[in-house]
């Protein structure tokens, strides 16, 4: 009786790249300060700000997570390599309309758990979400339970031995 995903909104037309067609829609940036966002956040001063400590702490969060692979999987990290990869693909999800792109210790956790740490797995990963897009309503009726599950299972370790 918990919450569920929910379904995933249809989206018409896209961007198409060869038989592959991707449910996206380039903005033009122009549009982009017109957005109902930049009033709620008082302005456009206010949403820099915000957008800033948000790019702040989504740093601190990535050098941690390096911090854990360096430390535990002998994987070297480098904090320009890390800011120029988030720089990236935050421009990309700002100009198909995403929420901004940030790191997460659970998700990295969960790659770590399935010894998904290399650079080919990176690709992998983000191809299949890529093609896989079409097909994500059957996650539609995944329990949220299920989803906490899994990422608990992931961190557990992390909590309770810091």
């Amino acid at each position: 009786a918990g919450g569920i995903v929910g379904e995933i909104p249809p989206m018409e037309g896209g961007i198409n790249i060869g038989p592959l067609s991707l449910p996206l829609e380039l903005l033009n940036p122009a549009e982009l300060m017109q957005v109902p966002l930049v009033a709620h956040f008082g302005g456009i001063l206010n949403l820099l700000l915000s957008a800033t400590l948000f790019a702040s702490l989504n740093f601190l969060s990535l050098i941690n997570i390096a911090a854990i692979f360096e430390t535990e999987n002998s994987i070297p990290y480098s904090s320009t390599r890390e800011l120029f990869a988030q720089g990236i693909s935050c421009l990309g999800a700002g100009a198909v309309g995403s929420a901004p792109v940030s790191g997460s210790l659970s998700r990295s956790l969960i790659s770590r758990m399935t010894g998904t740490t290399s650079k080919l797995s990176c690709i992998v990963t983000a191809l299949a979400w890529m093609t896989m897009m079409p097909y994500m309503s059957i996650m539609s009726s995944t329990p949220r339970a299920a989803l906490s599950g899994i990422i608990m299972s992931a961190v557990i370790k992390g909590v309770a031995f810091p």
